[in-house]
C-alpha cells in the first residue's frame, strides 16, 4: 500500500543503525558509571567535606559589625592592628571595628574588618592578631549581670587549677596577659559592651538613651517680710576724757 519514494530505502538503514548505536553508547556508558560510582562518590564526598570545613571557617554564620567597649580606666576600644598589635583606643576609629561570629555553641571569633586579621591568645596568655583562623583564635562569649561581656581562651587556661584566660585591657589601653593572676572575671579589665550598628529593620534594633542630668534651681535668698531693727544709741551715754599725767 506504500509507494515507494526515492531515497526512504536509504534513510531506513541509516535511522536503524543510530538507534543500535544509541543503545550500545547507553549500555556502556551505565556500565562504566556503575563500575566507577563508588570511587567517584567517595572522591566527590570528600571534597563536599572539605568545602564544607573551608565554608565553615571562612564564612560562618550569626555574623556581628560593631566594636567591643572596655570600661577600664577612661574606657577603650578594642582595636586589632594590620601588623599584629593588640590594645585599646579612647575614640573609636576603623581598627575598633570588629566582626564576631559564632563558630559553635558558645564559642565565637573576632576579626578586625580593617586589618583583616583574627584576635588570638598565644600558650603564653599574650593577645595578638593571627591572620589565619586558629585554635588560639576562638572565645569562649559569657554575658554577665551587669550587660557586659567576657570572652576567654576557649584552648588555654591554667593546668594547675584550670583557671580560664581572658580578654582583658589595663587602664592605659594596653593588652594585658590572660595567664596573669589578676585577670579575674570579676575585674572590670575583662569586661567589654558590644556596640554593634542598627539594623535597617526597625523591630531588630534597639538605642540606649542617657538620662540627662537634671540642673539645679538658683536658690535665691528670701528677703524677710519685717525689716531688721537697728539698735538705738543710748542718749545718756557717759563719754570719759583720758586723763594724762605727767612727773
Amino acid at each position: 500500500s506504500f509507494i515507494g519514494l526515492p531515497g526512504t530505502a536509504g534513510t531506513a538503514a541509516p535511522a536503524q543503525s543510530s538507534a543500535s548505536h544509541n543503545s550500545n553508547t547507553s549500555s556502556s556508558s551505565s556500565s562504566s558509571i556503575s563500575s566507577s560510582s563508588p570511587s567517584s562518590y567517595s572522591s566527590s564526598g570528600a571534597k563536599a567535606r572539605g568545602l564544607e570545613r573551608s565554608s565553615f571557617q571562612w564564612s560562618p554564620s550569626g555574623r556581628r559589625t560593631g566594636s567591643l567597649y572596655c570600661r577600664v580606666g577612661i574606657g577603650f576600644h578594642l582595636q586589632i592592628h594590620p601588623d599584629g598589635k593588640v590594645n585599646g583606643s579612647h575614640e573609636a576609629n576603623l581598627l575598633s571595628i570588629l566582626e564576631i561570629f559564632a563558630v559553635s555553641q558558645g564559642i565565637v571569633g573576632i576579626r578586625g574588618v580593617f586589618s583583616n586579621k583574627f584576635l588570638a591568645m598565644s600558650k603564653k596568655g599574650k593577645l595578638h592578631a593571627s591572620a589565619k583562623f586558629t585554635d588560639d583564635c576562638k572565645f569562649r562569649e559569657r554575658f554577665q549581670e551587669n550587660s557586659y561581656n567576657t570572652y576567654a581562651s576557649a584552648v588555654h587556661r591554667t593546668e594547675r587549677n584550670g583557671r580560664e584566660w581572658y580578654v582583658a585591657l589595663n587602664k592605659r589601653g594596653k593588652a594585658k596577659r590572660g595567664c596573669s593572676p589578676r585577670v579575674k572575671p570579676q575585674h572590670v579589665s575583662t569586661h567589654f559592651l558590644p556596640r554593634f550598628k542598627q539594623s535597617e529593620q526597625p523591630e531588630l534594633s534597639f538605642t540606649v538613651t542617657v538620662p540627662e542630668k537634671k540642673k539645679s534651681p538658683v536658690v535665691t535668698p528670701i528677703k524677710p517680710k519685717v525689716a531688721l531693727s537697728v539698735p538705738r544709741k543710748n542718749p545718756n551715754t557717759v563719754k570719759y576724757r583720758l586723763k594724762f599725767r605727767f612727773g
